[in-house]
């Protein structure tokens, strides 16, 4: 019996260590270390832009491409963030019909896909900006520091 009584010990610690570490990481980071974090980058971006590029000219013009950018991730994530207020509110509608639904997340897929063509032409313009050897630089900085997620989920702990 005391064995037993053991193992289900152990099991139990086990399960509530598991559990514990698992809430820990679900939990958000810091809004203010993430918004510092994305500062540093970008300005190691134009730092980076600057010391690759070289001619000044293409310089700025990627410059202003890449504050396009910024401006186009924030806009998604303000519409991502009020598309999710949107569902939340049809979800705790009782009498929301599935077409209420379906016009809405057409409203949202339109958008989105008008999002990734902005997206895909910008990128489109920074690559033509630059020379193969620049934009390799440079992107392979964007895939490093300036990930995505982050800047959607900075534009969130500000509230869009």
């Amino acid at each position: 019996m005391k064995a037993s009584q053991g193992i289900l010990f152990v099991g139990t610690a086990i399960l509530v260590a598991t559990l514990l570490s698992c809430a820990s990481l679900r939990q958000p980071r810091d809004p203010v270390e993430i918004q510092a974090q994305i500062a540093e980058a970008r300005e190691q971006e134009i730092e980076l832009v600057r010391a690759t590029v070289a001619d000044p000219e293409r310089a700025e013009r990627l410059l202003e491409l890449l504050a396009e950018r910024d401006r186009l991730v924030a806009e998604h994530a303000k519409r991502v963030i009020e598309h999710r207020q949107k569902i939340a509110t049809l979800t705790a509608d009782y009498d929301a019909r599935r077409e209420d639904f379906d016009a809405l997340l057409a409203h949202f897929n339109r958008q989105r896909a008008s999002a990734q063509k902005e997206t895909i032409d910008l990128v489109a313009a920074m690559k033509a900006t630059t020379t193969a050897d620049e934009w390799k630089v440079i992107s392979r900085f964007h895939l490093k520091r300036l990930e995505p997620r982050k800047l959607v989920y900075s534009a969130a702990a500000r509230g869009g």
